[in-house]
């Protein structure tokens, strides 16, 4: 424990902290008096059948630099240890939450509609998705950090099964080898997972919204989910379903788009910004597509230009920015994950013997 900063123990609880539009709806009134009631009543200490007190916790995706490529999440200890600290029985656990609103881009921007004749197939049941992607920080004047501490490059070939072999040079080095763990999900999705997902972009958005799970705010949610779905698993998915879940985020409240963009190696791009100036103030989270197949081209999470305290509506919520002002501006330093190459190949390099698996 002695490596957890204060201030990551601030931003864990102010990011799993309920919103006041949904905390009736997640923690209705008569349970909370069924809590209150629990926690002040004088049980005797010997009492053979104690009271358990489930409180649920509601992990947000965690800021840069805090990404993982490992599959597991990891868990916010320092927020389980206060709790477990106060008596508490702590089940960590993943809920659905947000504002649930529908309006295309929450009341600013036109919602995307992809091409109607983008490719359906996807790599072949024995081929692998091979694709490269480098980790980069930006320093305040928009330049690449030399050696920053989580610079990397990772190599990735993903089986139709969803099986990852991993070959990383910087920050981690070595081979790591993933296998699918639980069912097929966003987080780790299939080549048949993916098939069986809708390309109805309407009914995709409502799919979305009704099984992400996690971050702040269910509009965050979906986002996030496109995100981890495509970060290492974009070549599973056949070109119509990319334009598809594009076509989703530009009716997620909170998401903007932005056409006719480069990304940070000077490809044509749309960039999608995710911006909530109510939970995550002068934050701003982006992906990148191709125009022509959809393949995200690079993540990018970094500042707004906005205030880092939240003193109003956000604008990407609530109404369109005033003059002068730009809620999905990027400025100043960032982390990205730029894709550098990506192919199908019939084979798989030579494994290691220390491959980790």
């Amino acid at each position: 424990m002695n490596d957890i900063q204060p201030t990551d123990v601030l931003e864990a609880l102010a990011a799993i902290a309920p919103r006041a539009s949904t905390l009736d709806e997640e923690w209705p009134p008569t349970r909370r008096a069924q809590v209150r009631d629990a926690i002040t009543a004088s049980a005797d200490a010997t009492d053979p059948d104690p009271v358990e007190i489930p409180i649920r916790f509601r992990p947000a995706r965690a800021l840069a630099p805090r990404r993982r490529w490992s599959r597991a999440l990891p868990v916010a200890a320092s927020v389980v240890a206060l709790a477990a600290a106060a008596g508490a029985v702590v089940t960590v656990a993943t809920s659905r939450g947000g504002s649930g609103r529908t309006a295309p881009s929450g009341g600013v921007g036109a919602a995307f509609d992809p091409p109607a004749n983008l490719s359906d197939t996807a790599l072949g049941a024995s081929q692998y998705s091979y694709r490269v992607v480098e980790q980069i920080r930006l320093d305040a004047n928009g330049r690449p950090v030399a050696n920053a501490p989580d610079a990397m490059t990772d190599r990735n070939w993903v089986a139709a099964n969803g099986d990852i072999l991993s070959f990383r040079t910087g920050s981690q080095n070595g081979c790591f080898s993933f296998a699918l763990s639980g069912e097929p999900s966003f987080s780790q999705p299939t080549r048949a997972f993916f098939a069986a997902l809708t390309t109805d972009v309407g009914t995709l958005n409502t799919y979305l919204r009704d099984h992400v799970e996690g971050s702040s705010s269910r509009d965050e949610a979906v986002f996030v989910a496109v995100g981890d779905a495509l970060r290492t698993a974009d070549g599973l998915a056949s070109p119509k379903l990319r334009g598809a879940l594009l076509g989703v985020l530009s009716r997620t409240p909170g998401v903007l788009l932005h056409e006719n963009q480069t990304d940070h190696l000077g490809r044509r791009a749309i960039r999608a910004d995710f911006v909530d100036q109510r939970i995550r103030p002068g934050e701003v989270q982006s992906l990148y597509f191709d125009p022509a197949t959809f393949q995200l081209l690079e993540e990018r999470d970094g500042s707004n230009g906005a205030p880092t305290t939240y003193t109003g509506p956000s604008p990407a919520y609530d109404a369109a920015p005033g003059p002068g002002q730009d809620p999905d501006a990027l400025t100043g330093a960032a982390f990205l994950t730029v894709m550098t190459g990506e192919q199908v190949v019939d084979s798989l390099p030579t494994i290691p013997k220390d491959c980790q698996h």
